[in-house]
């Protein structure tokens, strides 16, 4: 009987070929191959759902929120981009491929 060998890169090539990008939660952009998960809704605050996001999309949201903040927006509905400084980012990097990264400012 024939094994199956299943660390061949073909399987995974096309099995990545074949998915379509998801995109980013926060700016809407495909994402690349680093993805974050992220907790709208805090873990500490009884979050359980999460999201894909960008780590420069991550560390734009933690830059500008603190938990309680994340929480109001969610129970709201409001988006984060109402948020004027997360807005001009997300206006900034649209243009950005997949897997930029650059280093974030400290919002808070």
């Amino acid at each position: 009987m024939a094994r199956k060998n299943r660390d061949e890169p073909w399987v995974t090539e096309e099995a990545e070929r074949a998915a379509p990008a998801e995109p980013c939660w926060l700016c809407g952009r495909p994402l690349g191959k680093t993805v974050d998960r992220f907790h709208p809704i805090p873990k500490s605050r009884g979050g359980r759902d999460t999201v894909a996001v960008h780590p420069i999309c991550r560390e734009t949201i933690d830059a500008n929120f603190t938990a309680s903040e994340l929480v109001r927006h969610a129970q709201g509905g409001i988006p984060l981009t109402d948020n004027e400084t997360v807005a001009r980012f997300v206006k900034w990097v649209a243009g950005k491929p997949a897997d930029f990264h650059s280093a974030t400012k400290a919002g808070r």
